[in-house]
């Protein structure tokens, strides 16, 4: 296959805080993407996934600001020093998700391991089910 068969691929930039409507343009030159996510719920909690390859630790910035959740991973070049010549464009990830008001917002964890970020989201003791005893 030459290089006019193949078909580019590219990554749309998005600035941050502008994720949310995609008809905004990009004010930064940093590109992001977004990661998969799977979302689960119990009965204590919701759980979130974010698939985030190639993110350290610190590169990892989680904001909870009025209900949104706003997961930011920045991924470093991996590169020593400036390449003569890469065909590898590295982006940070972005995604944000509305919480519904029964998440606690104060017991809110996360852990990043092997690439993959996991949120825990605690639902608050007002929001748990709950089993209501009927008396004769």
């Amino acid at each position: 296959m030459d290089k006019s068969e193949m078909q580019e691929v590219k990554a749309v930039p998005v600035a941050k805080k502008e994720a949310a409507r995609s008809d905004i343009e990009a004010t930064r030159g940093e590109t992001f993407v977004s990661p998969d996510v799977d979302i689960y719920e119990t009965d204590n909690e919701l759980v979130l996934t974010a698939d985030v390859p190639g993110v350290a630790q610190e590169g990892v910035e989680l904001e909870l600001e009025d209900g949104v959740l706003q997961i930011t991973a920045k991924r470093a070049s991996g590169f020593p020093s400036e390449p003569i010549y890469s065909e590898f464009r590295p982006a940070s990830y972005y995604r944000a998700f509305s919480l519904p008001e029964e998440i606690d917002s104060s017991r809110i964890e996360a852990k990043l391991r092997e690439g993959v970020l996991t949120v825990t989201l605690p639902k608050s003791p007002k929001a748990k089910p709950r089993k209501i005893q009927v008396k004769a």
